[in-house]
């Protein structure tokens, strides 16, 4: 039998617990799924952001490789009058 979910255990401030109670008695949903729901959009946004890392360091990593020289950016705002 495969588990479809995991149990985790997590200490947050007062403050906190009170708005998740607060917000889960007026919508009538558990404090699990506003959890879930915010954890989601965090590690989803957390993934987002280290594949845009990678993808910006192999982009530099290439550019180091390629021995192209770089161009100061006060010589392209010269060229382009900015």
């Amino acid at each position: 039998m495969t588990a479809t979910s995991i149990s985790v255990s997590a200490n947050i401030p007062v403050e906190l617990g009170e708005m998740l109670n607060k917000v889960s008695r007026a919508e009538e949903r558990s404090k699990s799924y506003y959890i879930k729901k915010g954890l989601e959009q965090l590690l989803r946004d957390r993934l987002e952001d280290l594949e845009d890392y990678q993808d910006a360091k192999q982009a530099h990593d290439e550019f180091i490789a390629s021995g192209e020289k770089s161009v100061p950016f006060e010589d392209i705002r010269k060229e382009l009058n900015l």
